[in-house]
């Protein structure tokens, strides 16, 4: 095993205020990118935000003395939950740093940590209305790059088991339609222009630091990603706050550490997308933004309805489209099944919308939907200062259409604990504080999801009887079946 080496925080001259780290793939350079330009600086140096280079085998971290309680905290990830748990911590903390495993376009594009971002995604107006006072002006830069105003009564049409929902009058709630990468992409930005943070990117985080009694974290260790164990720098911090998302390792860190990890439950619809991006007909004279055939479950005096879809204006006059399958009942992602699966929804409008419109992507499947709690809430001892928040701790079943949101109230509840602990002085008793209001946060949305779910008689419900990772990489986890009124919280 090599020799763990740590290195000065890279931290990079802002260019326009624009303080993010690129590791170059190609060339062994690492890129110094601004929104609007890309400057390279050879890759045995990093430029500090005195305007200094500095060599990242020379000035420790260990060195800086990081006294006070709120003086650097870590962000794991740079998702929805990630980037909004950073602009946060920017409120508390003299330094954030944010990392993350891919590289960040500067422009809207998928990438391959976020494989959800391939669906349509629909953010309500409590969350948008959370984004934009954390990213002041957010809507009017979504809205200048693209994204669709939708009114909230003539232009949304729902078809659900009885029939057609569409009003003919203009609603008072209006909101706006994008692709995720757009919305991520604007978010980024702003984040990455603020003076308090740092973005460290194409790197993973493996493990946490703690001090030598073991009970309070003390940084992370990381390296550049797919290199080897000897390359690990450390990293330290005040606070790390893991917001990895679903493949979180924090409880494989937690355990390694000796302290019991979360345990979870999971109620399993078995949902499946299939979407695709296509360019909205120039004819097309619909009244409606927005079409969403809704899945029915059945009930006592109906059967249920398995398949259902949505339609989304997103930027560049696109629509994006997905294809829902409850119980099992998956779309395909190949051309003529796919329309063929549009073809069997209860209505034939959303089939007659796309048939004839111009495909602009190969159809991409998902099938990772259920929903999945981990009850960081109730551990019986916390590693201090080292927070589980986003789906990283909660995930919901995407089609009810809440994930963003829940991840944006994550960090609300981040944002009330550190208010609440402020008075202190410390970051003592943080760790239970947040995990106990994290849970009461988002219990109703959770309540949500997994009541739906339930009326689907396919549905299954789980306890892991062990650690949720056994492994670094994609853990295997152990599920035992429960009877559905035998549900573990």
């Amino acid at each position: 095993m090599g020799t763990r080496t740590s290195v000065a925080m890279p931290e990079v001259s802002p260019i326009g205020r624009t303080p993010v780290i690129h590791w170059k793939v190609k060339g062994g350079m690492i890129v110094l990118a601004a929104v609007k330009r890309v400057p390279t600086f050879n890759s045995s140096h990093i430029t500090g935000l005195g305007g200094n280079k500095l060599n990242p085998k020379s000035n420790p971290i260990n060195s800086q003395t990081d006294d006070e309680a709120f003086s650097h905290a870590i962000v794991i990830g740079g998702s929805i939950a990630g980037l909004t748990t950073a602009r946060v911590l920017t409120d508390h903390f003299d330094r954030v740093t944010l990392i993350e495993r891919d590289r960040l376009p500067d422009t809207p594009d998928f990438r391959r940590g976020v494989p959800q971002a391939w669906h349509a995604h629909t953010l309500p107006l409590r969350g948008q209305a959370m984004l934009e006072h954390l990213f002041p002006g957010l809507g009017g830069e979504l809205l200048a790059h693209g994204a669709v105003s939708v009114n909230g009564g003539s232009e949304m049409a729902f078809f659900i088991a009885d029939g057609w929902h569409q009003v003919s009058h203009q609603a008072a709630v209006v909101s706006m339609s994008c692709s995720r990468p757009l919305l991520e992409t604007t978010i980024y930005r702003q984040l990455a222009n603020h003076p308090r943070v740092q973005i460290i990117q194409e790197h993973e985080v493996v493990g946490l630091r703690v001090d030598r009694t073991g009970q309070a974290v003390t940084g992370v260790q990381l390296r550049r990603r797919h290199q080897l164990r000897q390359n690990e720098i450390s990293l330290g911090a005040k606070l790390v706050v893991d917001a990895s998302g679903r493949d979180s390792h924090a409880s494989y860190w937690l355990e390694n550490l000796g302290f019991i990890p979360a345990r979870e439950s999971v109620v399993n619809s078995f949902t499946g997308y299939a979407s695709r991006i296509y360019r909205r007909p120039l004819d097309f004279n619909e009244t409606w933004k927005t079409l969403y055939v809704r899945p029915t479950p059945p009930n006592s005096i109906r059967d249920g309805i398995t398949r259902g879809g949505v339609i989304l204006p997103i930027e560049g006059n696109r629509w994006h489209v997905t294809l829902i399958g409850m119980a099992r009942d998956y779309p395909p992602t190949n051309d003529s099944d796919f329309l063929d699966f549009a073809r069997s929804l209860p209505t034939p409008r959303f089939y007659e919308a796309i048939k004839a419109a111009e495909p602009l992507t190969r159809a991409s499947g998902f099938h990772r939907t259920e929903n999945r709690v981990r009850h960081y809430d109730r551990l019986p001892r916390y590693l201090e200062g080292f927070l589980v928040g986003g789906d990283a701790a909660y995930v919901l079943n995407p089609v009810y259409a809440q994930g963003m949101t829940t991840a944006i109230m994550s960090s609300q509840a981040l944002d009330h604990a550190l208010r609440e602990q402020r008075h202190r002085g410390d970051l003592t008793g943080l760790a239970s504080a947040f995990q106990l209001k994290l849970s009461q946060t988002v219990a109703d949305p959770w309540q949500f999801a997994i009541r739906e779910d339930k009326r689907w008689p396919t549905t299954e419900v789980a306890e892991d009887i062990l650690s949720i990772e056994r492994q670094v990489s994609k853990p295997a986890v152990t599920l035992v079946p429960t009877p559905m009124r035998e549900l573990i919280y």
